[in-house]
């Protein structure tokens, strides 16, 4: 599957020669970088995600909820690893999970220690004798737990920071992408810097009040799933999307074709997004 682009060559040194022969010496090339050194060395580079599959138990409350959350950050906390965490309801029922929880990190490796912090502290069976039947974060072996490198191109034009129960969910409209052949990131970058970025630079002088960001999120779990990346359109309300999408139908048709040439997209899915940390240091 195609994912970062990589390009590596070999270096070969002809030294030594003499009358008789030519002796050809190999020089052995560097290591291939890894995924995670190709992904945090790209200026674009925002985290690495785990996203949970969240299914609700048989005691499922809003309030029980709040006190579970409650007591999942003073758990989070405890490990010492500055994180930021978020949830996604789906706007319509989806077979695989009720919701989904994510917890972001500035790189891998604090991913590695906060889990690391996690299972050795027995958070989750904390969490479930204190709230039974409340919720289960990524499967009873956590065999739904599912991380992406992401990357936001754009800072955010309008931040907002609600945190707590009393929040505006925001808006987030997911779509999974599949290069075509021939494509990569390269050429969604060309497209991105050249063509997106200035639509959504006129957009946004001509809707000062309009908040938006895009992230785009490449998968790092195994098996390989059946896409390349997820494109993640994030508004603060859905007020705000369904303005944006109508103004992209408008005017953005020869760009979109551009997106098409790139990547198959599924329709996108959306979800109400509920901040739940945010944390500066994260």
């Amino acid at each position: 599957m195609k994912r970062l682009l990589i390009i590596c060559s070999a270096i070969f040194i002809i030294a030594g020669c003499s009358d008789k022969e030519a002796e050809v010496q190999t020089v052995e090339a560097a290591p291939e970088p890894t995924m995670t050194e190709l992904a945090e060395s790209n200026a674009s580079y925002w985290g690495y995600i785990d996203y949970l599959w969240a299914r609700n138990g048989d005691s499922f409350s809003q309030e029980g909820f709040s006190a579970y959350l409650a007591d999942w950050i003073v758990e989070a906390n405890a490990t010492g690893v500055p994180y930021t965490s978020f949830g996604y309801v789906p706007a319509e029922p989806n077979e695989n999970f009720d919701g989904v929880w994510a917890v972001a990190w500035k790189n891998k490796a604090l991913r590695d220690e906060a889990w690391d912090k996690w299972l050795a502290s027995d958070s989750t069976e904390k969490l479930a004798s204190a709230h039974s039947g409340m919720i289960t974060l990524g499967g009873e072996e956590y065999e739904d737990v599912y991380g992406f490198y992401a990357f936001r191109p754009r800072e955010m034009s309008n931040p907002w920071n609600d945190i707590g129960p009393e929040q505006e969910p925001y808006n987030v409209d997911i779509m999974f992408c599949s290069f075509n052949d021939g494509q990569g990131f390269e050429n969604l970058r060309e497209v991105i810097a050249g063509d997106f970025s200035p639509w959504l630079d006129s957009y946004e002088a001509a809707n000062p009040d309009a908040s938006y960001n895009f992230s785009i999120e490449v998968p790092s779990y195994q098996p390989d799933p059946p896409f390349d990346y997820i494109w993640k359109n994030i508004h603060r309300n859905s007020a705000q999307a369904d303005a944006g999408n109508a103004a992209w139908v408008e005017s953005g048709g020869d760009i979109q074709a551009k997106f098409d040439t790139i990547a198959d997209c599924q329709p996108p899915a959306r979800f109400a997004g509920y901040s739940f940390v945010n944390d500066d240091e994260a």
